[in-house]
């Protein structure tokens, strides 16, 4: 028989005599454990100096330490208790094993033991930390807790809540444990904390070692500029881990991928509240790229993947390379997986060999298509392609897209990557419109060559056009141009289907010669950005811009799509699409000028859903002078889809004073 005794405002005394399983044999382990418990106690409180805590009074301060848990000093009671509650958990097990259940226990489908009650007294910001982790509290509703299970649960309570305030920055908090124990009713257990001061870090010694083992105090210095455990701040085991990852990470995703943690130290004063970090990172070999082993072609030769490469042999290591290769595989219509891996255990002194894998796509596809949209209207579209035109792995497509307002149809055939890295390509296309009035017609055939280098894009094109324009109320005229035109796009964002943080801007520039088999001329030069401003994790602001102007004569003679007209989903909202220009008959042709702005901010009210308040402003003209801008403004919703952002927006149209419905999806850029 033991007794347990607690502390309550009516002090009790509970015994526990022969619980369910605990035998005379028990019993004798119990006082074997308990006897040798004590005395192991007394031994260690002595050889130490340390003072007894018992479960109930309020814990002095723990003595510094290295980021080890506070080991509490341990009563005769709680010596006694744990012993208990070994005996109590271990016996049960072996006689549930050879004995049949007894009259009224559980295994016989008796009464549950009684519930107990747990009350907090704690700050309002620790409170959740405590009910989410403490396992005082998870057992609590457990309908058939023994007691002595009740008893270890707030035994254990202290320590736990020990550890749990010491990852949020406490290490000197005072904890107590109260077991009431009323004559009639539940037990009560309480449970009193005082967290304390916060610990802030005192110091931080941070240490990079280079690929010879000496420090290396550009990369420390780069590190060191990012540290966010900087002095005076809060000490938390998880921002301390987080550190600690993302300094690491930086030298991996940079040239380092051997890059490992040599040591690391949080050494903490819980008297002073002060917190001394240390930080040693080796960077390991300085690794350079290998060869590729390339698996998975049936169909194409080695050149399709190993022009698509950013690296070089013997080019420093950079993961960034590697996920841009895999990217670019990944998007080459050739391949449906592409997985591109560098393994140190292959390396071969500093040289690491390129493991890239891939799976084709199937060589011809035919594809239908239907939409809307509240700038053309409703769209169906068939598109074909064949990757391996006479085996030598040139793609042909072919497009045909009838849309309410726009008809088109396309023909192009592509060439694979060249050596230097050139993407070459011939088009043949014709494109009917009918738009705010205008009616053209436009055949046109063209070849061009793109280059892309990390987020830059470069085109240079050159195409001839032939267009009849039929403004209604006007004379017709037909049009034709030999351009030259080169375009260069920047494309600095996080994300390519949901953008939240980052620029895009793209230059173009171009122009044609009544000397060149053009029926006038002219000089075209454009400029377009979107930005993208993030404020906290729910809001964020767009901001867009367009800029153009045609150097010329006058608008005659030069086809409509080297001219301007705004309005549109993706222009001055409140406005239909094409609607702002020149005015010529009854309809709107385009201008030598332009320019319009918008600025949005959206806030999401979940993941997925959110909302848009927006301010467009802007027009085309045949003149600085006569460009007048006109004003749009609304609001929005915006819809993150698997496919990317969808925009649907209420627009009131100011000079027309009537309000539109626009809607959009995807990046237009």
């Amino acid at each position: 028989m033991f007794t347990l005794r607690t502390v309550s405002d009516k002090k009790c005394d509970r015994r526990f005599t022969n619980p369910p399983g605990f035998t005379p044999f028990a019993a004798a382990v119990f006082e074997a454990v308990s006897t040798v418990g004590s005395a192991w106690q007394a031994a260690w409180q002595q050889g130490k100096g340390m003072n007894n805590v018992a479960m109930h009074p309020l814990r002095s301060g723990p003595t510094p330490c290295v980021r080890n848990p506070l080991r509490p000093a341990v009563s005769p009671l709680c010596t006694r208790l744990i012993a208990a509650l070994l005996v109590s958990s271990w016996i049960p097990v072996v006689s549930a094993a050879t004995a049949p259940a007894a009259p009224g226990s559980a295994a016989a489908g008796g009464a549950a033991s009684p519930p107990y009650q747990v009350e907090l007294d704690v700050p309002a910001d620790l409170r959740p930390l405590l009910s989410d982790h403490l396992d005082l509290l998870r057992w609590r509703n457990f309908p058939d807790l023994p007691q002595g299970q009740i008893a270890q649960l707030a035994s254990e309570a202290s320590a736990q809540a020990q550890r749990l305030l010491e990852t949020q920055g406490y290490f000197s908090p005072r904890i107590a444990v109260h077991v009431v124990c009323p004559a009639n009713g539940p037990v009560k257990v309480v449970l009193q904390v005082v967290p304390g001061e916060l610990t802030r870090v005192q110091a931080v010694d941070l240490q990079v070692r280079g690929a010879d083992g000496r420090p290396d105090a550009a990369l420390t210095a780069r590190l060191d500029r990012h540290w966010p455990l900087k002095p005076g701040a809060v000490f938390r085991d998880a921002d301390w881990e987080a550190a600690k990852s993302s300094a690491l990470s930086t030298l991996l995703s940079g040239h380092w991928p051997g890059a490992r943690i040599a040591a690391s130290r949080a050494s903490v004063d819980p008297a002073s509240a002060r917190a001394r970090l240390s930080l040693t990172l080796d960077t390991g070999p300085a690794y350079v790229f290998g060869g590729l082993h390339i698996s998975g072609l049936r169909r194409y030769p080695p050149s399709i993947v190993e022009r698509l490469a950013p690296m070089r042999p013997g080019q420093r290591y950079a993961q960034s390379a590697l996920l841009d290769f895999q990217a670019a595989l990944q998007n080459s219509p050739y391949f449906r997986n592409a997985l591109v891996d560098a393994d140190l255990r292959q390396a071969q002194g500093e040289s690491v060999p390129v493991d890239v894998q891939v799976s084709e796509n199937p060589a011809q596809k035919l594809s239908f298509g239907v939409g809307v949209s509240s700038d053309t209207g409703e769209r169906v579209q068939a598109d074909w392609r064949d990757l391996d035109v006479l085996g030598r792995a040139w793609r042909l497509a072919g497009s045909v897209k009838l849309q309410t307002r726009e008809q088109s149809g396309s023909l192009q055939l592509a060439l694979p990557r060249t050596a230097q890295g050139d993407d070459d390509s011939v088009t043949l296309s014709q494109a009917r419109t009918d738009i705010s009035g205008l009616v053209t017609r436009n055949t046109s055939v063209g070849a061009q060559r793109a280059r892309s280098h990390g987020n830059i894009d470069t085109v240079v094109a050159l195409q001839y056009q032939a267009e009849s324009q039929q403004p209604a109320g006007a004379t017709p005229s037909e049009v034709h141009a030999l351009s030259l035109n080169t375009s260069w796009t920047r494309r600095s964002i996080d994300s390519v289907l949901d953008p939240s943080r980052g620029t895009l801007l793209n230059l173009q520039l171009g122009g044609a010669s009544k000397a060149l088999l053009s029926s006038a001329n002219f000089v075209r030069l454009y400029a377009r950005g979107l930005a993208y401003v993030p404020i906290d994790r729910s809001n964020q602001l767009v901001f867009r811009s367009e800029i153009g102007a045609v150097l010329a004569n006058g608008a005659s003679g030069i086809p409509q799509n080297f001219l301007f007209r705004a309005g549109g989903a993706n222009s001055v909202r409140g406005y239909a699409y094409q609607s702002l220009g020149l005015q010529q008959g009854n309809a709107i042709v385009g201008g030598r000028y332009l320019f319009t702005a918008s600025a949005e901010i959206d806030h999401w009210f979940t993941g997925q859903w959110g909302g848009a308040l927006f301010y467009d402003l802007g027009n085309a003209a045949d003149t600085w002078s006569a460009l007048k801008p006109v004003r749009g403004y609304g609001t929005g919703v915006r819809w993150r889809s698997p496919v990317g952002l969808v925009a649907v927006d209420l627009a009131y149209g100011q000079a027309v004073h009537a309000w539109r419905l626009n809607f959009s999806a995807g990046l237009s850029f």
